[in-house]
């Protein structure tokens, strides 16, 4: 009886140590820092251009781009809400056959590290002039850490809804305009991971 009262406690002990070490990291947004999700882009609506007919044809766009979460910003600590990550999104242009940079900013609406929900909205250049585009969305970004609670395991983003408009003034065949609703969904990927394979070398995670 007295040595299975020893394995009792021992268990108890371990179980709340588990929980001590679960709650503080509950608390830490920092932990997505340098973080890389490689996401998939979904946008279905229209384009117009005015130089060319039919006036409003159906638009649905596909691409893979790749999100680094960056410094986590907590401009109040008593303040639920205004806090932040300074991120970015690689994208490939294919126009200029590279991957060009927008700096985006994430939003925390609510949530703990593992499982929050974030808003983001980005322009790049100046719809007002005619050559632009802005992206908004909600979405959710849920984590799980390894056993060891030293690092990020798995992680998932995904969007509850958002928009893209895109405006281009510059087209030679007449302005170009593509209202269209986002859709965007990513896992977590671990650069000492993935780019080992020579297939991902290109790939901005992989060139930093």
């Amino acid at each position: 009886m007295r040595a299975k009262r020893s394995i009792g406690a021992a268990v108890v002990v371990v179980v709340m140590g588990c929980f001590s070490f679960s709650a503080v990291y509950a608390q830490d947004y920092t932990l997505w820092e340098g973080a890389w999700f490689q996401i998939n882009i979904g946008s279905k609506g229209y384009e117009r251009n005015i130089g060319g007919t039919p006036d409003w044809m159906p638009l649905n766009d596909k691409t893979t781009a790749f999100l680094r979460i960056g410094i986590w910003v907590d401009p109040n600590g008593s303040i639920a809400g205004d806090e932040t990550y300074a991120s970015d999104m690689h994208f490939y242009e294919d126009d200029f056959a590279r991957w060009e940079i927008m700096p985006m900013t994430l939003h925390r609406i609510h949530g703990n590290p593992l499982d929050m929900f974030i808003w983001s909205q980005t322009d790049d250049g100046d719809i007002a002039t005619g050559t632009g585009q802005r992206i908004a969305f909600v979405a959710r970004i849920t984590g799980k850490m390894d056993n060891t609670g030293a690092s990020l395991q798995t992680g998932n983003f995904r969007s509850l809804g958002g928009f893209i408009v895109e405006m281009d003034a510059s087209d030679p065949f007449g302005a170009l305009y593509e209202p269209g609703g986002l859709t965007i969904t990513g896992k977590l990927i671990i650069p000492e991971t993935f780019c080992r394979s020579s297939k991902n070398q290109s790939y901005p995670p992989c060139q930093r």
